[in-house]
């Protein structure tokens, strides 16, 4: 063979194995002729069973043998070089695509000892020859695979040299030691000797080496990779661009410092994409790893570790934990990265303290806040599809209510969109808004319903009869939601207003005047959750309970923008009362610390009372809207009454202007009266009629212990009931 054809590059993966195994099994027949020259150790008299016990014979050779390593003869050294210059030759010409142990040495910064070593281990897994032949070389037929013993023997051709590799073996950590497995089924024969440790090959770097298909397995399913392509294709982010260029620069210019960075927000809040823009103008993958699937045990942690990080190596890609700040695995996991030279992500709920970090990195904590108003509609506006046509006044209300990532948008657009096409292709009604706001709440995981009780509503502003003062001050109140982002963030309110951008209301009145019915209609105009706090879960007996119970309503609600109701709110927060013991002054704080959440809240908070004059004067000023409710008179009762019986309900001669001069009722009592009058209609088989009218009238007087005499009922006398 010809210089030229010796230093050609190799066509595949099997040329160059094929060589390698012949330079493997020349240096196998020399250890083994090594072997011969000690006849002992080949005592005739063990027979078949070689290696299951020590001759008194074997145990004299033992005494006087020094530690092995290849003997070389003159011819042996010019035949070995020679194999091993060829293939060195031919791979300087030979890409990382053919041979994947190259790409391994640049990855790894492997020696060529060390590619040696990986070879060897690597030789039973191309060649069933190899077990049974490192079981014969060890003198034990158990021990079907490479150890420390038999890599020194067939890697040192001196004393020095075997001390050398010894040496490095025992220091290395990381890169070269990552790929080999932790056995534990050999840890006694571990820790008896060093050389006894078995050397063998992870699977993953066995597929790797040998180009084999791979799929993450068991332990690292948690396992997530973003290639640099795919990386590269991300669309520029819609906000926080800013973040991106400046982290970019940043690790441009410092790039001789390995960086953790820690990019910590809610879920959705943009932490693996900017990720993986670092990571495409890095020119590099990122390999997430999710914890949450991880090991708890560190021994098992350590392990999946190790394997993580080879794999990273191997994709080229910084790894990524994405985690919660409460984990206490992390403190272990930067101890076994102390080694790591590269960037890490650190992917978390919040920031991460970590007292001890890996030496000489930089450790970068970069919060990613919910996005403002401002940049909350422009994230509507762009994720949302063009087949959902919205108008600015939806896109307003729901960047108001809800406060969501971009994460979180970009779900609530697609899902929105399967939607439209379930419902229009079932013939169901509906707009492009309602179908956001479903697909909106479907994403909430909130939990005010152990607090409080959900509301739904079917009320518009036509099934309202209040005072034409009291309706405007509503629709005032439903229209400062809408316009918020204009208000605030377009003219530049927001900067003033650190707190108190929520709307506060006073809803004040006798009962049954319409004051949960105006928190039901503001819920539907404003396609807004309505949650009615239970006041019997949130007040305790107990000192700073109550306080806890408030934070969590307003902290849950504000996920959606939910309109909290207090209903009968005197009884919670009255008059602060005089202080005389320390129960005094805790309820005292109580009502402070109601209205300091009520202005840091986003949204809409009623609190509801049939007596305002039970409520402090200096809670009340720092209420927003306060609209009373008076007991309706004669004309707005008897808008009430026709009001309260449905079109579709059969009805005779209705005299509503009797009713309404004679029956000095609210809207509640009236909506009672009425729903009673028509199952005595129905029961009866007829429409309704005054009769049945009348009959409902005496039956809610005595519920509330009130008599009518017969002189009240007029023309209608004879359906008076004594």
């Amino acid at each position: 063979m010809t210089q030229t054809q010796e230093a050609s590059p190799y066509p595949n993966l099997s040329e160059y194995l094929f060589d390698e195994w012949i330079r493997l099994d020349v240096v196998l027949e020399i250890e083994m002729q090594r072997m011969m020259q000690h006849p002992e150790e080949l005592d005739g008299s063990a027979g078949a069973f070689r290696g299951m016990y020590l001759s008194d014979t074997e145990a004299k050779a033992l005494l006087d043998d020094d530690e092995p390593y290849l003997m070389l003869t003159a011819e042996q050294t010019y035949l070995l070089d020679q194999l091993e210059e060829r293939i060195r030759l031919r791979l300087e010409s030979t890409s990382e695509r053919e041979v994947p142990l190259l790409r391994l040495q640049a990855v790894l910064g492997l020696t060529e000892q060390d590619s040696r070593m990986l070879l060897a281990a690597l030789a039973p897994h191309a060649n069933r020859k190899y077990i049974r032949l490192y079981g014969y070389l060890q003198d034990d037929m158990s021990s079907q695979h490479l150890t420390l013993d038999l890599m020194l023997r067939l890697s040192s051709r001196s004393p020095g040299e075997r001390k050398r590799l010894l040496e490095r073996w025992a220091q290395t950590r990381g890169a070269l030691r990552g790929l080999f497995a932790e056995m534990t089924s050999a840890q006694t024969r571990k820790d008896v000797s060093m050389l006894s440790e078995p050397l063998v090959l992870r699977p993953r770097a066995v597929s790797f080496l040998l180009d084999l298909p791979w799929r993450v397995q068991d332990t690292l399913t948690g396992l997530t990779h973003y290639g640099l392509e795919s990386n590269r294709l991300l669309e520029p982010p819609l906000i926080q661009d800013q973040l991106r260029q400046r982290m970019r620069d940043y690790a441009r210019d410092r790039a001789e410092y390995p960086v953790h960075w820690n990019l910590h927000g809610p879920s959705g809040s943009g932490k693996t994409f900017q990720a993986r823009h670092l990571c495409a103008d890095l020119g590099c993958a990122l390999l997430e790893w999710d914890l949450a699937q991880a090991a708890q045990e560190p021994d098992r942690l350590r392990d999946e570790l190790a394997q993580m990080l080879l794999e990273a190596r191997l994709q080229d890609a910084i790894p990524a934990f994405r985690c919660t700040a409460s984990d206490n695995r992390i403190h272990l996991l930067l101890q076994e990265l102390n080694d790591w030279s590269g960037d890490v992500f650190w992917l978390s709920d919040a920031a991460l303290k970590a007292p001890v970090r890996p030496p000489g990195s930089v450790w970068l904590d970069i919060p990613l806040a919910l996005p403002d108003m401002l940049d909350s509609v422009r994230l509507w506006e762009q994720l949302t599809p063009s087949l959902l046509a919205v108008d600015e006044r939806e896109i307003a209300l729901l960047a108001g209510k809800f406060r969501f990532t971009p994460g979180q948008i970009k779900a609530t657009t697609e899902y929105a969109l399967q939607l439209s096409d379930w419902r229009q292709a079932s013939g169901e009604g509906g707009s492009a808004g309602d179908w956001l706001q479903t697909a909106a709440y479907s994403l909430l995981r909130h939990r005010l319903s152990d607090k409080a009780v959900k509301m739904e509503s079917r009320l518009d502003w036509n099934d309202l009869i209040l005072p034409a003062d009291a309706m405007q001050l509503l629709r005032q109140a439903c229209n400062r939601l809408v316009h918020r982002h204009t208000v605030l963030s377009q003219w530049g309110f927001d900067r003033l207003l650190p707190y108190g951008r929520g709307i506060s209301m006073l809803f004040t009145g006798p009962p049954g005047t319409g004051k949960t019915m105006s928190a039901l209609v503001m819920s539907k105009e404003l396609r807004a959750e309505l949650y009615r706090i239970d006041l019997s879960r949130v007040v305790s007996k107990y000192i700073g309970e109550t306080e806890k119970n408030l934070s969590e309503i307003f902290e849950q609600a504000g996920q959606s923008g939910a309109i909290l109701f207090f209903d009968e709110a005197d009884s919670l927060f009255g008059k602060r009362s005089e202080v005389k013991d320390a129960h005094d002054k805790y309820a005292n704080m109580e009502t402070s610390y109601l209205l300091q959440k009520m202005e840091e809240y986003d949204g809409i908070t009623i609190l509801a009372t049939n007596f305002s004059q039970n409520l402090d004067d200096a809670f009340v000023r720092r209420i927003q809207y306060i609209i009373r409710f008076p007991f309706p008179d004669s004309d707005h009762r008897e808008r009430l009454w026709r009001s309260a019986i449905p079109q579709a309900m059969p009805a005779g001669e209705i005299d509503y202007a009797f009713l309404a001069e004679t029956f000095e009722l609210t809207g509640a009592p009236i909506k009672n009266i009425v729903l009673s009058a028509a199952f005595l209609s129905a029961e009866a088989g007829e429409p309704l009629s005054m009769q049945r009218l009348l009959e409902s009238v005496i039956q809610e007087y005595k519920k509330t212990g009130k008599l009518l005499m017969k002189d009240r009922f007029g023309p209608y006398a004879q359906y008076w009931k004594g």
